[in-house]
């Protein structure tokens, strides 16, 4: 008995998710800038007593420059940071990723459009 079919049937229900959520190469790519952002955030936080008004403030001692992509929201109360994409095919869904406090720990949600 042939299960080939069947295997290929479920995957293309259940869906086509090959990496776990903001773990796909863009993705990672990203969280790789937004970590140098947060590395920048922690080192003037660490020098200042306190996080900077924004990011712009990193550069150029703590940061050549912001990272254009992803475009970062930074939440100066905490120093945290979010930013949102969209994976490439075949996990098509706007990915959200919030960095858990001033750390590079990472909750990423998929979004529909």
């Amino acid at each position: 008995m042939c299960k080939a079919p069947a295997i290929l049937a479920v995957t293309f229900v259940t869906g086509c998710a090959i990496w776990p959520i903001g773990q796909d190469p863009y993705g990672m790519d990203l969280r790789r800038q937004a970590n140098a952002a947060i590395l920048a955030l922690q080192a003037y936080r660490h020098d200042a007593g306190a996080f900077p008004a924004t990011l712009d403030a990193l550069a150029p001692r703590y940061l050549p420059a912001p990272p254009a992509i992803p475009r970062l929201e930074y939440d100066a109360s905490d120093g945290s940071l979010f930013y949102k994409y969209t994976p490439s095919w075949p996990q098509l869904r706007p990915v959200w990723c919030r960095s858990v406090g001033n750390a590079t720990d990472w909750k990423c949600e998929e979004h529909l459009l």
